[in-house]
């Protein structure tokens, strides 16, 4: 707005002079038309009412400056915001229009811009539609690539040189929960052991309740999970491995297992379905001596039936002629029953509880972005933009002060650049007090919802291990951030930032400070979930994606310029 006032009197004063200056020389060519005599009466007048003259030209400028004022800044503020609302509609949402508003010249103007506007979105249609047609077959290969991947009972992660995790599978989710993308697998597994994988790839390493086996890759490195060996007796060097396997797995394991052994394949049957825990190295060491036992009686033809029901898993095999001891004696070392008579072998095991079955079930496609196998081991805010990694999140609140309200809800998502990922975290917390009626009526949350529900002691600390290795993200985020380090000192947890704030972004870029729903209607984001803490997250998560363009547009590349120049705005000096 200074700017803008200073070309204004300049303007005006220039004006100023060139009237002035006209004026002057017109009464100079009368002054020497006139003869000697009128010459020295128009002098005498000059310097008689000299003062007056004077006083009378500053109070037209003034007059001029108090009545143009309003009409020349306002053009040029409306110009100005023409210009911001065109730059939104070619970097960030086509589909955006400026509105018809202003002078006659500046709504043509509008006008025009939305007609290219029209023209452009939809060229960029025609090659968006282009671009599919031209890219189905690699996205059909993608998704076969993914379908695989997902369908794997072994834990996949692939990471780049820093071990910050660039794709994973839902198992791998499974066998550790904190993992997400961009994660670093040294802050998730202990680092001296995984070190020591990564310089015998191949080679199975236990931690923590895990096997794993790491393969170099040219961009890093393929990380393999499995379920965790139980530990043996003190002194015992090699503890037998117990793992989880599905019935039908373990079906389909010992009728291969026969089938090398006799020369032919047995009869499987399998009914029902369930995961049951063995070592699979004794079961087919004992399955060498029924093998033995079943050649040595000629036995051509042999059943395996597996059933899974009542908390219990059989398998059946017949006909066997004689009682293999080691097998027997195996499974009942193992836990499990076995039984013999009539020419059929029963080997019984309990079935694992049902939450195991279904983590083996995934539950969403495996996560990936291969941008972050080009991870740079620059810091957090010197990174590009569009390579950085973000959490946005917001709170929902018992009141507005953060010295006395609590926190009742808790949302995040993350993002990596433009794009936002698909993890999530979200909680209700159990304040401990009554939600004022007030509170309840904008957020929808009332003290029956958060009744049984964690505190905020057991929440946080989870919310910080979610958010830890990227930069938070909010909308008018010092309010939320306020509550956060309040309550995450009292638990020792370090919530000092650095904070980006859409607020303050929109004032940078538009002059001034919008509504988070504003926003969401200006870059075209749908406004779902309003005034929940999740929803909110992935509206404001969306909102700074859009605005990524635009920040590059002004030569801000990196978070840490778009800090220094945000912490410059108004806004910024608001304090909680």
């Amino acid at each position: 707005m200074r700017r803008e006032v200073l070309r204004f009197l300049g303007a005006l004063l220039l004006g100023y002079l060139l009237v002035a200056g006209v004026a002057g020389l017109l009464v100079y060519l009368l002054y020497t038309a006139l003869p000697p005599e009128a010459q020295g009466a128009f002098r005498e007048a000059l310097r008689s009412r000299g003062a007056l003259l004077g006083f009378l030209g500053a109070f037209l400028l003034v007059l001029l400056a108090f009545l143009l004022e309003p009409l020349f800044l306002g053009y040029l503020a409306a110009a100005r915001a023409l210009g911001r609302e065109a730059e939104v509609v070619l970097r960030s949402n086509p589909g955006h229009r400026l509105p018809l508003k202003g002078p006659f010249e500046l709504r043509h103007l509008a006008q025009m811009v939305n007609a290219l506007a029209e023209r452009l979105h939809a060229l960029e249609e025609e090659a968006k539609r282009r671009e599919e047609e031209a890219r189905e077959s690699l996205r059909l290969e993608h998704a076969r690539f993914l379908a695989l991947l997902e369908s794997l009972p072994l834990g996949v992660v692939v990471a780049n040189r820093l071990g910050q995790a660039a794709l994973y599978n839902p198992r791998a989710k499974a066998l550790l929960p904190e993992l997400a993308l961009g994660k670093s697998l040294y802050a998730l597994l202990d680092r001296e052991v995984l070190a020591h994988a990564l310089e015998a790839p191949g080679h199975p390493f236990a931690l923590d309740g895990l096997r794993l086996r790491t393969a170099p890759l040219p961009e890093g490195f393929l990380l393999l999970l499995e379920g965790s060996p139980r530990p043996g007796p003190k002194g015992e060097e090699e503890a037998p491995e117990k793992e989880a396997l599905a019935l039908k797995d373990l079906a389909r394991l010992l009728a291969q297992a026969l089938e090398d052994r006799l020369g032919y394949a047995p009869g499987v049957r399998v009914e029902g379905e369930g995961v049951l825990e063995v070592e699979r190295m004794g079961l087919l060491r004992g399955l060498k001596e029924l093998a033995g036992l079943l050649a040595q009686a000629g036995v051509e033809a042999v059943w395996l039936e597996a059933r899974g029901e009542g908390g219990e898993a059989e398998l059946l095999l017949y006909p066997v002629p004689k009682p293999p001891h080691a097998l027997l004696e195996e499974v009942r070392r193992q836990g499990g029953r076995a039984r013999f008579g009539g020419g059929r072998l029963s080997l019984s095991f309990p079935l694992l509880p049902a939450p195991e079955r279904r983590e083996a079930v995934p539950e969403r496609p495996p996560l990936y972005d291969f941008r972050l196998l080009e991870a740079s081991p620059s810091p957090l805010l010197e990174k590009p933009l569009r390579e950085a990694l973000y959490t946005a999140f917001d709170l929902e609140t018992t009141g507005l002060d953060p010295k006395a309200d609590a926190i009742l809800a808790l949302g995040a998502v993350r993002l990596l650049g433009e794009r936002v990922l698909p993890e999530t975290f979200e909680a209700l917390v159990d304040p401990g007090r009554p939600i004022p009626r007030a509170s309840s009526q904008v957020h929808g949350i009332t003290d029956e919802m958060v009744r049984g529900h964690p505190k905020v002691e057991e929440v946080l600390p989870a919310f910080f291990r979610f958010q830890e290795g990227s930069l938070l993200l909010a909308h008018n985020g010092a309010f939320d951030l306020a509550f956060l380090r309040r309550e995450g000192e009292k638990l020792g947890l370090d919530f000092a930032g650095p904070l980006l704030d859409t607020l303050l972004l929109a004032q940078l870029l538009f002059g001034e400070g919008m509504g988070l729903e504003a926003l969401a209607h200006r870059f075209g984001v749908p406004v779902l979930g309003r005034h929940t803490a999740l929803g909110d997250a992935l509206m404001t998560a969306e909102v700074f994606a859009r605005m990524i363009p635009l920040l590059e547009a002004r030569g801000l590349a990196t978070p840490l310029q778009v800090l220094e120049a945000s912490r410059k705005v108004a806004l910024a000096k608001l304090k909680y």
